[in-house]
């Protein structure tokens, strides 16, 4: 039978916001990712919302908002509880990163939409899983095998296959080829050679994005230094530096690069402080020192130096607050008199939200500060328009596919950013005297509910004691075994409690009580009556007549604020207060305009894949078809005409669909399951091909009646015995050959048409592909003993079956 594939974009496609799609094999749903940024509005979480209960797993690729910001919404608001998978480090991080949202949001407005709570309980659905770890899906699509692979960009960061029978699905966006200074590189590459990993290449379907496909970078050293540079400019004219960062995927890379450097100056150690400020900015330390092993090689050597810890970053203070920046940066060690300078890492990476709007605010308008821009931005947010007046000013005239110029921080005559800004302010006045009254009102009414729930809790249901004592007690007294108070469950009285309510509200009118005491042989025959609603209650007394009550004899079970730290001790101090310390407050919104005077610089520090690496390695991949998603309309057109050329050897069925468009991807294979007989698999001769082994099978199908799949059985006719001409099976690459040939000590060389040319007397050909035939390689020679030494050598290159 052939796989049904189809795809629809929820958000994600022809511009770059917040990632989301959705994959269908056969009845199966897969959320690929479920991003959102911070603003959680829009038709994309109402597209969501619709989709939500119907999805049968969900995949996450990276910690960050783009790839999961909409996921705790859509598991606590929209029920989406179906199964969840993401890579052990991103379900860490991605977690703090959501966290770190959740708190940025709530310092500002009354943000209702889901808490830290729900954070927690999203995140405890997920599978963490391992790199190359595959993972069948549970329930009716137990067919389906899905696995991640790393794809660098960030901690935990993957790239998803989708196998299902004849379907391969290759998920990868937001990957990078190139080794980072805490990050290898993506899976998609092996050795040194740069060519794609075998076991990735010629996909059913690989959507990828687009997202740099107009951008050629310089080399990541060059940028790094430039970065560098840009820091250390603002420092030497005494300036202070603002580095908006994300909180859990990208500053990771960011902060070792700059932790590295900052000790070999003395001068800028003593004039500046270093800091990294986020919500939850202890959390990413600690958490990623027990997330060493995800790292790059280099790290993870470090675990046998006595120096110090791995991912350390000692030159690095971390605060939370604004309040504890300023009195860091107050107390300078060397000075008394005046405020130190900084060079703050502050979360998070749009500026319109979190600290790093505040600092913009404080620090934009001296001419002596200076803003660099590691991360273009989310979409409409400040850093998004910041980074748009820079290129406009230092890369307006660029030639299209020339490099990225790297500049010094520039100046941006007249340049202004609008700024929404929300924040809490206490209550005064009228406001807090209508709170307070509200408030009164509120705890009388809660006081009162709880003490008729007292009440009633003190009261039992005769026909519910009668029953328990005659039923399950009976055992425990039989035995001498008294029951406790703790067994007694307060939530069933309350559960009749308000059944009771129901019946005098009118809501219902009957009421069914079970039958307990009826037998009938050996077993205990449950039913229920209609009855009339009567509850005729008694106190619950102990033999001395007190009246028991449950609350001081229940134990409470101590829980701990701080969140699960895996293979970590948990030293880092506790978290913040809030910052109104209990007081009542309202939310207010101000837009303001933001006039730029200080020096900015972007240099692209995001971990992604340029748009030369990318246009090489779809070649490499040969997917049979290709979507194209996460790019704006011009570079996913880009890339698309890019691969349309004849010249260029990739598919031809490129699709780049629009938001809510339903694409009928299928390859049109057909898959068929089939046991094999235990005497037709001893005849089969199996060749290793790539790690698998495959085998030439003939037979006869046979249906049993017990069984739902066809059995293949040994056919005793004379077809089974025919010959049948041998087949090949390899990669077919005359350069591979030709190295092969010259390990054996056989001269090879290419001519100008490509032949492979062997001691100038054999030629191997290959030849192109004809009416949907497969390639195929031609020795051609005079039948000497060479000839023979050669065919032989090219047999042993491929599997024969």
């Amino acid at each position: 039978m052939s796989n049904t594939l189809q795809f629809t974009a929820i958000s994600g496609v022809n511009s770059e916001d917040a990632v989301c799609y959705i994959l269908e094999i056969d009845e199966a749903k897969i959320l690929l990712d479920c991003g959102s940024y911070e603003d959680y509005s829009g038709e994309t979480l109402a597209q969501l919302q619709r989709v939500a209960r119907q999805v049968d797993a969900v995949l996450l690729s990276h910690p960050d908002a783009a790839h999961l910001g909409a996921y705790p919404l859509a598991f606590s608001r929209y029920g989406m509880t179906c199964p969840a998978y993401a890579t052990q480090a991103a379900h860490l991080m991605g977690r703090l990163c959501m966290q770190d949202v959740v708190r940025s949001l709530k310092a500002r407005e009354e943000f209702v939409l889901f808490d830290e709570r729900d954070v927690d309980a999203a995140f405890e659905n997920i599978t963490p899983l391992q790199y190359s770890q595959p993972k069948t899906l549970s329930g009716k699509h137990s067919d389906i095998v899905i696995t991640a692979y790393a794809a660098g960009h960030s901690i935990g960061g993957a790239i998803w296959t989708i196998s299902n029978g004849a379907e391969a699905v290759l998920y990868a966006i937001d990957f990078n080829q190139m080794n980072e200074k805490h990050l290898n590189r993506c899976s998609l590459m092996e050795g040194s050679t740069g060519t794609v990993a075998q076991r990735l290449m010629r996909p059913t379907l690989l959507i990828t994005d687009s997202y740099n496909a107009l951008y050629k970078l310089p080399t990541r050293a060059k940028r790094a230094e430039s970065f560098l540079d840009s820091i250390n400019s603002a420092v030497k004219r005494g300036g202070n530096v603002l580095v908006p960062v994300d909180s859990a995927a990208r500053v990771l890379e960011i902060a070792y690069v700059v932790n590295e450097w900052w000790p070999k100056d003395k001068r800028r150690r003593d004039s500046h402080a270093l800091f990294l400020l986020a919500r939850c900015g202890r959390k990413t330390r600690s958490f990623a020192q027990s997330l060493v092993g995800w790292m790059a090689d280099s790290i993870e050597s470090q675990l046998s130096d006595k120096d110090g810890k791995p991912f350390e970053l000692r030159h690095i203070t971390v605060v939370q607050s604004m309040d504890e920046l300023d009195r860091k940066m107050r107390s300078d060690p060397k000075s008394r008199t005046r405020a130190r300078k900084a060079v703050v890492l502050a979360t998070l990476e749009g500026m319109s939200l979190g600290y790093s709007q505040e600092l913009f605010v404080r620090w934009a308008s001296d001419k002596s500060n200076a803003i660099v821009l590691p991360q273009r931005g989310p979409p409409k947010s400040p850093t998004r328009d910041l980074f748009n007046k820079w290129w406009e000013h230092t890369q307006g005239n660029l030639p299209r596919g020339s490099p990225m110029k790297l500049v010094a921080p520039t100046l941006l005559p007249g340049a202004e950013v609008q700024v929404t800004i929300k924040r809490r302010v206490p209550l005064e006045g009228s406001e807090l005297d209508e709170w307070i009254a509200l408030d009164k009102r509120r705890k009388e009414q809660e006081a009162a509910r709880d003490a008729i729930m007292q009440r009633n809790r003190t009261m039992l249901d005769s026909d519910d004691m009668s029953s328990n004592g005659d039923s399950d007690d009976e055992g425990t007294r039989d035995m001498g075994i008294v029951p406790t108070v703790r067994e007694v469950d307060v939530e069933a009285f309350s559960e009749i409690d308000l059944e009771m309510e129901r019946l005098r509200g009118g809501q219902s009118y009957d009421l069914y009580v079970k039958d307990r005491g009826r037998v009938r042989g050996l077993d205990m025959q449950n039913q229920s009556y209609c009855m009339f609603p009567f509850q005729e209650k008694i106190r619950r007394v102990d033999e001395y007549g007190e009246i028991y009550d449950l609350e001081k004899y229940m134990q409470v079970e101590e829980t701990d604020d701080v969140d699960f730290v895996p293979e970590a001790e948990n030293t880092y101090e506790s978290e913040p207060e809030d910052e109104n310390d209990g007081r009542p407050t309202k939310s207010v919104m101000e837009r303001i305009r933001v006039d730029v005077r200080c020096k900015v610089s972007f240099v692209d520090m995001e971990g992604r894949a340029d748009g030369t690496s990318v246009s090489n390695i779809l070649v490499q991949i040969i997917p049979k078809r290709l979507v194209l998603v996460h790019g704006t309309s011009a570079s996913t057109q880009a890339l698309a005409d890019y691969c349309r050329d004849p010249q260029v050897p990739v598919t031809k069925d490129i699709y780049t669909p629009g938001v809510g468009e339903i694409l009928n991807v299928s390859s049109g294979l057909n898959a068929y399951k089939v046991k094999l007989t235990d005497a037709l698999f001893k005849q089969v001769q199996l060749a290793n091909v790539q790690g698998s082994m495959l085998g030439y099978v003939s037979g006869r199908i046979k249906y049993a009646q017990n069984d739902d799949l066809p059995v293949l059985d040994v056919d005793s006719s004379g077809m089974a015995k025919a010959w049948l001409p041998p087949t090949f099976i390899g990669d077919s690459k005359l350069s591979l050959l030709r190295s092969v040939l010259e390990s054996r000590g056989i001269p090879a060389r290419f001519d100008s048409e490509g032949t492979l040319v062997c001691d100038n007397a054999i030629a191997i050909r290959r030849s192109s592909k004809k009416n949907g035939n497969a390639e195929a390689v031609r020795v051609q020679g005079n039948p000497t003993a060479e000839y023979y030494l050669i065919r032989s050598i090219v047999y042993e290159h491929f599997a024969t079956v």
